[in-house]
């Protein structure tokens, strides 16, 4: 005679409690990949933007006039003038002249030369610490020209310019000058002896689009003597050096979710209190390196 014993409810429980364990298991592991592709799909988007902007400065910075006519200057400009405890915003720009024969989309003709100006430029006022790096070109003409200020800065007022990436936290060049020092300004004006730079260097960090609408935001107050953040939401692949709250900028270390704050009021920003369920902006750092012809030298007569 056959007797079948049935899973007792003790049996069944347990049964239950394993399988329900393992959904968790499996869960966490498809949500951690899934956060992982994610964070590489945003920043395999934000190389391709970055390496269309590095090309298309590139082939610039190769049609450099470097003849006696030919100019260079490499400064920054005030996006907003100074308000209560806030120090002006400075947003750098780039300025040269170049060979219309090497840039057919700015002069078809190949006979003009070309003035371009490469140039941070605010997206919602001064409440946001993020911009867009805008190109600007126009042929060489009388009146107006990008190598004055006054004429640079009314052009860039008027919102002229060719965007080129977006969502640009902060950004640097930097110039080898011919006796090998590094500066962040350089000019050389016009019909002088002076000779170029010999590089031209970009730093430039980025919160893509994906980030600014679902960005990180803060589990805790933080103040000018905390010396930990918590964040909260999609972490990138890696802990940048700078995280940028309201308006200040400050350097961190370690691992998400928590990080140690090394020093508040980075980059001339001032040091504040933020509270939890503030955005926090954690940009990617990229790079690019541009030589110059002939080491930079000017072509005299």
């Amino acid at each position: 005679m056959n007797r079948r014993r049935g899973m007792t409810l003790i049996e069944v429980m347990l049964a239950l409690a394993l399988f329900a364990m393992l959904s968790v298991f499996v869960l966490s592991v498809v949500n951690s990949v899934l956060g992982l592709w994610q964070a590489g799909e945003r920043r395999g988007n934000g190389d391709l933007a970055f390496s269309a902007a590095s090309a298309r400065m590139r082939a610039d910075l190769a049609a450099m006039h470097f003849g006696p006519s030919g100019w260079f200057i490499m400064d920054d400009w005030e996006a907003w003038p100074a308000e209560d405890s806030q120090p002006p915003w400075r947003l750098p720009c780039l300025r040269f002249l170049a060979r219309g024969a090497s840039l057919p989309t700015d002069d078809p003709t190949g006979r003009a030369a070309i003035e371009v100006a490469w140039a941070m430029v605010p997206v919602d006022g001064a409440s946001s610490r993020l911009s867009r790096l805008v190109r600007l070109a126009q042929p060489v003409r009388a009146g107006k020209t990008f190598q004055n200020d006054k004429d640079f800065l009314a052009t860039l007022r008027t919102g002229a310019g060719v965007p080129m990436v977006e969502g640009v936290a902060h950004l640097e060049w930097n110039a080898f000058t011919p006796e090998g020092e590094t500066v962040v300004n350089y000019r050389v004006p016009s019909e002088t002896p002076f000779d170029f730079p010999s590089q031209v260097n970009l730093s430039l960090e980025r919160v893509g689009p994906e980030a600014q609408q679902n960005p990180l935001t803060l589990d805790e107050d933080i103040s000018a003597s905390s010396q930990r953040l918590v964040l909260r939401g999609n972490y990138p692949l890696r802990t940048p050096g700078f995280v940028l709250i309201d308006r200040e900028w400050i350097s961190v270390q370690g691992t998400f979710p928590g990080l140690k704050i090394v020093e508040h009021g980075m980059r001339n920003t001032v040091v504040s209190d933020h509270s939890r369920g503030d955005a926090a902006w954690a940009p990617v750092s990229f790079q690019s390196q541009f030589n110059l012809a002939s080491e930079g030298r000017r072509v005299l007569p």
